[in-house]
């Protein structure tokens, strides 16, 4: 039985730094140090950490392309939102999908939002919540320039519905 994971980012990026992004080569969850994923399973207590490096492997055998196309992939089965305001440069991803494998599916959810903070610079920033279905635990990563963070206090979140609010606008890719 399938179940389902949901990415829901908001950020502030400038355009130019956006469409960088949408079309860079992935970068592989594997490039991430280890270290790097503790806090993934601080929020997810069912998981272990020794599961990491197969789900990493298979996450990266996921991950083809640019970012632009593994998020166009998701158009044909999935949901994908994607809105940005180029006034106030709000950016606003919602993805929810289908998934047969939980650790690798929210290494995958994880490894995008993480792919967004490398093209950050500036005041950028912003919050991805990754939220599963089979527990309702949420995965809330702070993305800065350069940096992604797994973090667990309320002012993460509030950033994140002020920078929805201003992402009105339907983007395509």
């Amino acid at each position: 039985m399938s179940e389902t994971v949901m990415l829901a980012a908001a950020a502030v990026i400038a355009e130019p730094r956006l469409r960088e992004f949408l079309d860079s080569p992935v970068k592989q969850a594997a490039d991430w140090p280890e270290p790097d994923w503790a806090g993934l399973f601080a929020a997810m207590p069912d998981q272990s950490p020794d599961e990491l490096p197969d789900a990493i492997a298979e996450c990266d055998g996921w991950l083809d392309g640019d970012y632009a196309t593994v998020l166009r992939a998701l158009l044909d089965d999935d949901e994908l939102t994607l809105r940005y305001d180029e006034a106030t440069g709000s950016l606003a991803l919602d993805f929810a999908g289908r998934v047969d494998f939980r650790l690798p599916s929210l290494v995958w959810a994880c490894t995008i939002a993480r792919g967004l903070a490398e093209f950050m610079d500036g005041e950028d920033r912003g919050t991805a919540t990754i939220t599963t279905d089979w527990n309702g635990a949420e995965i809330v990563l702070r993305l800065t320039p350069g940096r992604s963070e797994f973090r667990r206090d309320p002012e993460a979140r509030a950033e994140e519905i002020d920078i929805r609010a201003a992402a009105e606008e339907d983007w395509p890719l």
